[in-house]
């Protein structure tokens, strides 16, 4: 647009240049012709004599040669050269400029005795009319009005095509769009018309989009949440119908299963808990040794049952390893870890728990004989209720992932090694 407006001010002001520069010559012409008219009528009426002195000072006086042309004879009186008395033989003597080759001017004008008198000038030297003061106050207002027809553009035109395009990258986003000349009744009112309308459309369709997946992963989270439940809650109605008729020994047994089947759902119902309403960590100071220990020991009746053996490297006696965590979320992340584990062995194994201590920051790793991670799972390591294991809810990386990085650290997972960054 500016290019647009540049050209157009350089054309229309040479324009304006050229128009003035035309006008001009005619006054100029006008003027010399009349001039001529007027010293020929002069001539005549005093019956000056038609003499070569007399041409010279007319001349003098008029700022132009002067001649005088016998038409009997065809004599030119006055210092005439060959190109003018050429130039003479062709003049007509209608009292009008006639442009000789090199650019003068020469003017004929016929007196009643039939006498021609010739009158010779230069055009004048100017640059393109500019030594007027009319032509500068013409540029002057044109100026102006281009300075205002650009203003009305960019005021009309380019602003709105700049909203427009600094509104492209916002449609469909969360953001609302800048005010859009959506008032206009012409292309860019269109545009900005179907942009509002394009914008409100892909943020609905993503509001649905979004609504659908919520109640897909509700679907999900229920689906995979009552699969869980099922088996414990089944193994307490067992045993609690078990309990009635039930001896002494046996009837201890049920109320161990029970309320160890009981603690199960609970930590089934915790950990979607954690996962569907997370809570920033409380940090405390927690030795993750001792940590590692506890979830040992609450991993190994379900470890020895599955045919696992849970095999450690950190010692009862070895020095305490203080880390700032949540106590609560670490226990889960060990446990989850330590499940996922035994999970992976169904025909059992052996478990390799180890602690490096890397000073700045630590890592437990969990080390399993089972098949390993697919390329497919690998790739969607931590996505919820995404598990490989049949049966599986799979929300125990997940809430590890979430933890472990709400703690400032992450989870890392190869096909032989779990790391978990502290």
């Amino acid at each position: 647009m500016t290019a647009s407006v540049a050209v157009f001010v350089l054309l229309g002001s040479l324009s304006l240049v050229f128009a003035f520069e035309r006008q001009l010559d005619r006054e100029e012409r006008r003027a010399f012709e009349g001039l001529a008219r007027v010293n020929a009528g002069f001539l005549e009426r005093a019956r000056l004599p038609q003499s070569a002195k007399m041409a010279a000072q007319l001349g003098e006086i008029i700022g132009a040669r002067v001649f005088f042309r016998q038409p009997k004879t065809g004599l030119i009186i006055g210092q005439a050269d060959d190109a003018v008395a050429r130039a003479a033989l062709r003049l007509g003597v209608d009292g009008k400029v006639n442009v000789m080759a090199d650019g003068a001017w020469m003017v004929g004008v016929l007196g009643k005795d039939g006498t021609q008198v010739i009158f010779l000038r230069s055009p004048a030297q100017r640059v393109l009319a500019l030594d007027r003061a009319d032509t500068w106050l013409a540029l002057a207002v044109f100026w102006l009005l281009s300075l205002g027809l650009g203003w009305w553009l960019a005021r009309r035109v380019t602003r709105p095509l700049r909203s427009l395009a600094e509104s492209l990258p916002l449609v469909g986003t969360e953001r609302e769009l800048p005010a859009l000349p959506v008032s206009r009744r012409d292309e860019i009112g269109q545009l900005a018309q179907t942009l509002t309308r394009t914008h409100t459309s892909l943020r609905n369709e993503r509001e649905r989009r979004r609504a659908a997946e919520r109640h897909a992963m509700l679907g999900r989270m229920a689906t995979s949440l009552a699969h869980e439940l099922r088996n414990p809650v089944a193994a307490i109605r067992l045993h609690a119908q078990l309990l009635e008729a039930a001896a002494p020994d046996e009837a201890a047994i049920s109320r161990q299963l029970i309320e160890s089947e009981a603690e199960r759902i609970e930590a089934l119902v915790g950990q979607w808990l954690s996962y569907a309403k997370p809570a920033p960590p409380v940090l405390a100071e927690l030795d993750l040794r001792a940590a590692l220990r506890q979830a040992l020991r609450l991993m190994e009746p379900q470890a020895r049952h599955a045919g696992v053996l849970l095999d450690s490297a950190v010692a009862l006696d070895a020095p305490p390893l203080v880390i700032r965590a949540d106590r609560h979320r670490v226990q889960q992340v060990l446990g989850n870890l330590l499940l996922n584990a035994v999970q992976a062995m169904p025909r059992g194994g052996r478990v390799h728990v180890r602690v490096e201590d890397g000073g700045a920051r630590v890592a437990v790793l969990v080390e399993d004989e089972g098949a390993g991670f697919s390329e497919s799972a690998l790739a969607r390591l931590g996505e919820a209720f995404y598990s490989e294991r049949e049966g599986g809810m799979g929300l125990g990386l997940a809430v590890v992932k979430d933890i472990c990085e709400a703690h400032g650290g992450g989870l890392s997972v190869t096909p032989a090694t779990a790391a978990v960054p502290g």
